[in-house]
């Protein structure tokens, strides 16, 4: 009887695969925000649409949660090949730099697209829009006008870049605990759970877990992209990371995923259908449960979460899982995509919103010029070494 390869000698093809869906998928939501009815965002066209509040519902309790999940598997690989000083160092450069160039100088642009959409800047050009951006924390440039509640003290943003930040702090804290957790006691204790564990209790235990998490943080801390009091999501997103860095080492635990599909695609699919019907004023839960009101309403929400992660591992492995040689191309790709569509997006539609065009028009323009751009702007700074990285193109 042969004996199965180590996990760490296995490759996670579909682990590939679901990085460039789920950059794809955000940078979709994102111009979906742009379009969205009764929801805030950077810049909203003249074309709103309720209807699409529910595509935008169904990915919105599970979208990030998923992209760390793969972080924290992608993680665990790193720190079972290299030193933990290496892949902070390796880190640093991925992502904090990214972070920094992308603070200064990729974002700004939306900050100046939304102060001119708000009429608080007048006619100011954006050079000196700019000076003032980075000036002011810095002593030498005026204020600008408050449009940014995360303006304050600094007036420097980084909007959908708290990603960035929020993952090297978590790949920070693992590093910090990696020590005990790779110990000898702390494997042999992992290797008999993960033996011995049902694989149904990886579908249930992650959304009870999100559910607590839910209860005791949501309404006390409300969202803040700040890290240090973004308690809410900073226990979700850790989680999810923490979560995916786990099962990736069990292979047991990983394949729960592909056998159990089926079902967590039918209680997903359900799942979503309660949260659509309530999202319309509709009371989608039985007589006898009502009692359970705002708990009952914050357990759907977490399963639905956990659910549509269980089934995108599942349905990933059973038709992903083969290698592609162009996938490590798109990988990167991707990331520099992810750094900046959010921009461009902003930009094109506030360009594009002068022309009057109908809302299929504009849509079909904007999504298709946001990839053409990232494209050319990927193929351009790939080509400059030490600019690449910058944009988070590695070699």
């Amino acid at each position: 009887m042969s004996i199965p390869p180590a996990w760490h000698q296995q490759r996670r093809h579909e682990l590939d695969w679901l990085r460039v869906l789920a950059f794809t998928l955000l940078i979709a939501y994102h111009i979906g925000m742009a379009y969205v009815a009764d929801w805030g965002w950077h810049i909203k066209s003249q074309h709103q649409s309720e209807t699409l509040q529910y595509a935008m519902l169904w990915s919105n309790q599970w979208r990030m949660s998923l992209l760390f999940l793969i972080s924290g598997a992608a993680v665990s690989y790193q720190l079972q090949k290299h030193s933990g000083i290496r892949v902070i160092g390796t880190n640093s450069r991925r992502l904090l730099l990214p972070l920094l160039f992308g603070t200064l100088v990729i974002v700004a642009p939306q900050a100046y697209v939304e102060s001119k959409v708000e009429g608080a800047i007048g006619d100011m050009s954006y050079l000196t829009f700019w000076r003032n951006y980075l000036g002011y924390p810095l002593g030498f440039s005026d204020p600008l006008p408050p449009v940014y509640l995360r303006l304050e003290p600094t007036q420097v943003i980084y909007n959908h870049l708290w990603y960035l930040l929020y993952l090297f702090a978590y790949i920070a804290v693992l590093w910090l605990l990696y020590p005990l957790l790779d110990s000898k006691r702390a494997r042999c204790w992992g290797q008999w759970l993960g033996e011995r564990t049902p694989q149904w209790v990886i579908i249930i235990a992650p959304a009870l877990v999100l559910f607590s998490i839910g209860e005791l943080l949501w309404k006390r801390f409300p969202t803040t992209f700040l890290l240090l009091d973004d308690w809410f999501n900073n226990a979700r997103y850790f989680f999810a990371f923490f979560l995916g860095f786990l099962l990736v080492r069990s292979n047991s635990c990983w394949g729960s995923f592909a056998h159990y599909r089926w079902l967590t695609l039918i209680l997903a699919l359900s799942a979503y259908l309660a949260i659509a019907a309530y999202s319309r004023g509709a009371n989608p839960f039985p007589a006898p449960l009502e009692f359970l009101g705002e708990s009952l309403k914050g357990f759907i929400w977490s399963a639905n979460g956990w659910l549509w992660i269980a089934t995108i591992l599942g349905w990933a492995q059973a038709w992903l899982s083969k290698p592609n040689l162009k996938m490590s191309e798109v990988n990167r790709a991707i990331f520099c995509f992810y750094i900046l569509h959010q921009t461009v997006i902003i930009v094109l539609l506030y360009w594009l919103m002068r022309f009057e065009l109908n809302m299929a028009l504009e849509v079909t323009a904007l999504t298709v010029l946001t990839v053409v751009v990232c494209i050319l702007s990927y193929l351009l700074v790939r080509r400059i070494p030490g600019f690449r990285v910058l944009l988070g193109v590695n070699r």
